[in-house]
């Protein structure tokens, strides 16, 4: 299959694309991308997406991050966008493990940011990506020089017995050979109206423009596992000493209107980490950074702060 990158008219290719595929440890192919900057060169900017993204969907952000002097190197997660699905039914969202994430993650960062792009290094991670960034950065933290979290996903759900009940159940089902079946419908933001992501219909309009483009961009539900190695995953975050260990320093954007992940998390994982910076955009759903330019003005307006500072 071809795994070029998609061109629409409300979203064309940013200056200069580069396009890869990696393979991983399993041999899974991972799509991966890269782009120089476009101004006074401020190293390169690591952007980690979130669950059922694609490389695509960030055109608009790459540009403006050129802009701002940064290079960008970013990829497709197994399992969405044009890396490679493990399950038949390609639409279902599927890991085992995120384990499994982060060791594609070290891949990425050893076999194609470091060989070809500049220093220093930041991250921009967005949901389930700040989830697999911060297990990074507890790992590893030589490489990063500041890290910035859009909406992290680092509690599922807005109360944490929804939490405790959905890992409980998930962790049965597993037992029980399901881990492979979808969990819940279709997601219900493929429709403007009600959509838990942003309040911005031409932004809307434009991911949709790039799924109708090329249909093997988008992805379904999550499975069972996916939602059990998620909970998982945010329950290692919250462990003692866990946070605290972590000397990166990171500016945390919290969406005030978030219904995707827990806002209770991110506030309680941010007071314990040593050196980060909250900031709270009141009236954004989850994507902040695909949201009416009133909430992106402000989040640019901290991200400048934020990586300008020494």
């Amino acid at each position: 299959m071809t795994r070029d990158l998609c061109a629409t008219a409300r979203r064309p290719l940013p200056t200069n694309s580069f396009v890869d595929t990696l393979s991983m440890a399993d041999g899974t192919a991972l799509r991966v991308a890269r782009w120089p900057a476009t101004s006074t060169r401020m190293g390169t900017l690591v952007l980690l997406n979130g669950r059922s993204e694609y490389i695509e969907k960030y055109f608009e952000i790459v540009t403006e991050l050129q802009e701002r002097g940064f290079a960008v190197a970013t990829l497709d997660w197994r399992g969405q966008g044009l890396s490679d699905r493990p399950l038949e039914d390609p639409l279902l969202g599927h890991v085992e493990n995120f384990a499994t994430y982060e060791s594609d993650l070290q891949i990425f960062l050893d076999d194609f940011v470091a060989p070809h792009c500049p220093r220093p290094y930041r991250m921009l991670a967005h949901s389930m990506g700040g989830n697999i960034g911060l297990s990074h950065l507890a790992r590893d933290s030589t490489m990063f020089s500041q890290a910035i979290f859009s909406a992290p996903m680092w509690g599922i759900g807005h109360r944490m017995t929804i939490d405790l009940l959905l890992r409980t159940a998930t962790t049965m089902a597993c037992g029980l050979g399901w881990g492979k079946k979808a969990l819940g419908p279709a997601s219900p933001d493929h429709q403007f109206k009600g959509n838990r992501l942003t309040h911005d219909a031409d932004r809307f309009a434009a991911i949709e423009e790039q799924l109708k483009r090329n249909p093997a961009l988008r992805l379904g539900p999550p499975t069972v596992g996916w939602v059990n190695a998620a909970l998982h995953a945010t329950t290692a975050l919250a462990a003692p000493g866990f946070a605290e260990a972590i000397e990166t320093p990171i500016l945390v954007c919290t969406a005030g209107a978030d219904r995707v992940v827990s806002l209770a998390a991110q506030n309680a994982l941010a007071q314990r980490l040593p050196r980060c910076e909250p900031k709270r955009f009141e009236g954004s759903r989850h994507e902040i950074m695909m949201e009416l330019d009133v909430h992106r003005d402000a989040f640019w307006s901290a991200f400048d702060a934020f990586t300008s500072s020494p």
